[in-house]
């Protein structure tokens, strides 16, 4: 359901529609494994599920395993998205045999280890990451302000692989009154919404500090999603919340289109791909100026860009927009206007060209391009 694997998803899909080969090594699902179709190839490994998130599995395979299943495959080219256990066997393999291997940077490791005070580990884990991105031939993350923090350390041949949104699933049109009226919101009330993962590094208490600066009953919060912080923010709320859990696809549209402004309160993103679904949705967005929500919201224009990282200054902006219905309108509007600007299709063929690339550094062989990509945590 995260936004990383919905990101390799489309990537998937886009090189299979370009009439490309693709092989994925990836972890065994416990449920709704993938299947293989025509172009698609999948090798499962067994995944321990972490502690805090069951749903994020770490899969494990041995170099010399990949090694065979390399020999056997003859890919031209291998994109690693983790770099977990099986990145690192995969990347082992890959180099053994000389094998073209590209890179990409999903997670913000440095302050997703200070939420959990593993602050002690981020110098080893830096010089780990960027040991094993400098041995790929190419590094993509997802906004420029990632791309500078990891050339300044030391990341090299790091290019911008940028993120895009179904304008046709998350549409405005699809507001309800009748899902509003289940959920227990009037209509005059307006209603904030946070999705993705209850968890420390998404700095959900500083939104529900915020929340509660906000004293009319007509403000309301909508939290989907969940994790390990669920009862906590459940013991902190008052009868204005709404807890949904999990939700996606269509469902997770509505509830979109239910809402009226996006509180994204993380520090911690590389980009943040529920920014631009509820954008698509007609929702302007408040976040904090760091990297994620600096490269996705445009200030004053599709939503609110806060300097001060304090629950203060998110209320006063959530408060303004509750008030004001004719800018909320207007910041709603743009921000559907930039989602729609976000085009899948040249986002991803960025990185298809850079495996063409590689391609044409090797010797041409018979038959379509494979790509192979180890995901995971």
């Amino acid at each position: 359901m995260n936004g990383v694997s919905q990101t390799l998803n489309r990537l998937v899909e886009h090189l299979l529609a370009q009439g490309d080969s693709v092989h994925l090594l990836i972890p065994r699902y416990r449920e709704n494994p993938p299947t293989e179709k025509p172009g698609l190839g999948i090798s499962m490994f067994p995944a321990l599920a972490l502690p805090n998130y069951p749903e994020i599995l770490l899969p494990f395979a041995t170099p010399g395993r990949l090694r065979r299943l390399l020999r056997a495959q003859a890919p031209d080219v291998m994109h690693i998205a983790t770099e977990g256990p099986l990145g690192w066997a995969a990347l082992r393999a890959a180099r053994s045999l000389g094998l073209p291997v590209i890179s990409s940077y999903h997670t913000n490791f440095s302050q997703y280890l200070g939420a959990y005070r593993l602050g002690f580990v981020e110098g080893p884990a830096w010089r780990y990451l960027r040991w094993f991105h400098n041995r790929t031939a190419r590094t993509f993350c997802p906004t420029a302000s990632i791309r500078d923090l990891l050339r300044a350390k030391g990341f090299a041949r790091v290019g911008i692989w940028g993120r895009g949104v179904d304008g046709g699933r998350f549409h405005p049109a699809k507001r309800d009154p009748e899902l509003r009226r289940s959920l227990g919101f009037a209509p005059e009330d307006r209603v904030f919404v946070y999705c993705g993962r209850l968890a420390a590094e998404k700095n959900l208490p500083l939104l529900m500090s915020a929340f509660r600066h906000l004293a009319s009953p007509r403000a309301r919060l909508l939290l989907i999603g969940d994790g390990p912080l669920r009862e906590q923010l459940a013991a902190q709320a008052d009868t204005r919340v709404v807890f949904t859990g999990y939700r996606q696809g269509e469902e997770l549209a509505r509830l979109y289109a239910a809402a009226d402004v996006m509180t994204f309160p993380s520090l911690t993103e590389t980009f943040g791909n529920v920014m631009l679904e509820a954008m698509a949705a007609g929702l302007p967005v408040v976040g904090f100026n760091v990297p994620g929500p600096k490269d996705v919201i445009r200030p004053g224009e599709t939503g609110r860009l806060l300097e001060t990282i304090d629950a203060a200054a998110l209320a006063g902006a959530m408060a303004e927009l509750m008030e004001d219905e004719q800018e909320r309108r207007r910041l709603g509007v743009n921000a559907r206007a930039y989602a729609l600007r976000q085009n899948w299709f040249a986002i991803n063929d960025v990185v298809r060209q850079a495996y063409q690339e590689l391609c044409r550094e090797r010797p041409a062989k018979p038959g379509a391009q494979s790509s192979l990509a180890p995901q995971g945590s």
